[in-house]
């Protein structure tokens, strides 16, 4: 990614959003935007010359590039979630969705009961309660939106585990090794993570996982893209419509929430 990208990004909301004008957008975006701002210098720094016999001190400035970048990416998919609940309340949500009348109630109340649940299972909730097509777990994008989460569940809740024997972050190199470059400033003998995977190939794949995620998520209830296309309006996915037009999202109860008592993933 470029820093030209960034600029491109934040150009046509800077004038407005970024001073206090529009403040109803709230701030979930900017998280995604944070995050590629880390990923590009993270790539600077891989590109300087001599990388590979960085020090110490650029080997930490590179770390929190990469870190940063995951973390903000993961902040998106939360913040964005929370947001969407208080937006469907909002004024002008019957205006902006292809909803039926009687489901924002309905999410206003599976809120309520699933305000700690995990982050992934509060966009299921929201498509259940919608009656749209909800994610395959086992699948991309959802495996890859949880599979960001658990990187930063390990970043955040990091406990000394020798290489041989971290159940995590053997699960984290299973699902990702050779999906991005590895990082070129770390000793090749250095164990995958967080050493050779924080990367700024890793953060670019971060950002993406997220963009993504909520992408597909926007498209299968019509609502307006909320990440890097922030403001397109897709088609509503065929099964939303249909099942829509007959009336059945009108008569959908909350879900029973049954999801671990949580912050994380």
């Amino acid at each position: 990614m470029s820093e030209t990208l960034v600029s491109v990004a934040v150009s046509d909301e800077t004038r407005a959003d970024r001073r206090g004008k529009r403040a109803d957008q709230g701030i979930y975006r900017d998280f995604l935007l944070a995050a590629m701002y880390f990923a590009e210098r993270a790539r600077a720094d891989e590109q300087r010359p001599g990388a590979a016999e960085a020090s110490a001190a650029d080997f930490v400035r590179h770390r929190a590039y990469v870190t940063g970048a995951i973390l903000s990416a993961a902040a998106f998919l939360e913040a964005s979630i929370n947001e969407l609940y208080l937006e469907l309340h909002g004024s002008r949500a019957r205006d902006r969705l292809r909803l039926p009348r009687r489901v924002l109630p309905l999410l206003g109340r599976a809120w309520a009961a699933m305000r700690r649940t995990r982050v992934l299972e509060r966009y299921q909730v929201v498509l259940k309660v919608a009656d749209a097509e909800r994610f395959d777990e086992r699948h991309a994008p959802f495996l890859d939106a949880d599979t960001l989460m658990k990187m930063r569940d390990a970043l955040l809740h990091s406990r000394p585990e020798r290489p041989v024997s971290g159940r995590r972050y053997r699960m984290l190199e299973k699902r990702l090794k050779g999906r991005f470059a590895l990082n070129p400033m770390a000793a090749p003998d250095s164990p995958w993570f967080p050493h050779q995977c924080l990367s700024a190939d890793c953060a670019d794949w971060a950002i993406k996982a997220a963009d993504d995620f909520t992408d597909a998520f926007c498209r299968r209830i019509a609502l307006p893209a909320r990440g890097l296309a922030r403001g397109e309006s897709p088609a509503p996915s065929r099964s939303t419509t249909v099942r829509a037009r007959r009336g059945v999202a009108d008569h959908v109860e909350p879900p029973a929430v049954t999801a671990p008592l949580s912050t994380g993933s």
